[in-house]
């Protein structure tokens, strides 16, 4: 699965009319990444933690792997005949209703909105609070990246300085104890390597 990256926007590039940003929101594309930049010897905090933000992310922790969720997501709007820009607007109701939301086979619910371009035109995310999702900051999910990527996945232990040194990977100010980084000791646990 390629990604490619298009006003600020992670995209499955293969794979239009679909935009999805696997970074903010697929666990086991996240685990696989720090797999794949740990074996290149190289980290780059712009590159791979530059396209996480936003407020609050619902973050993917299921076992489906990003091809299929864009697979079923493509059946299901070519089993409801939308296959054009304007036919997906018609679907969400615009200007009335800005999203909708469907559910894949593994029982979570995923957020269609319109996409910020025409070739992908149906943006997608994790829905809030489903079955499979849990809900975090960007720079929870960036101090975690970073901290899997230097500890490894068999680190459980916190230390305040493991903390600090993956915040400042991130770009984040340094916090002043752990207790400060209890949102972190919750989240971190759901990036395994045995994720999809």
């Amino acid at each position: 699965m390629f990604v490619i990256y298009q006003n600020g926007q992670a995209v499955c590039v293969q794979e239009k009319p679909i935009a999805f940003n696997p970074w903010k929101h697929h666990c086991g594309f996240v685990c696989n990444q720090i797999q794949q930049i740990g074996g290149e010897g190289g980290f780059q905090p712009d590159r791979f933690l530059g396209y996480i933000g936003g407020t609050l992310l619902d973050f993917y922790i299921g076992e489906l792997p990003v091809k299929a969720i864009v697979d079923e997501v493509k059946r299901y709007f070519m089993g409801m005949g939308v296959a054009s820009v304007s036919d997906f607007k018609h679907w969400l109701g615009l200007p009335e209703t800005t999203f909708k939301c469907i559910y894949l086979t593994d029982g979570s619910r995923w957020v269609m909105r319109l996409g910020h371009n025409d070739e992908f035109y149906i943006h997608i995310h994790p829905g809030r609070y489903s079955t499979l999702t849990v809900r975090c900051r960007p720079s929870t999910l960036k101090t975690a990246i970073a901290y899997r990527y230097l500890f490894g996945f068999d680190e459980e232990g916190f230390e305040v300085d493991k903390v600090n040194h993956a915040r400042k990977i991130a770009g984040l100010p340094p916090v002043e104890s752990l207790n400060s980084a209890s949102a972190l000791q919750n989240f971190i646990s759901n990036l395994r390597v045995n994720n999809s």
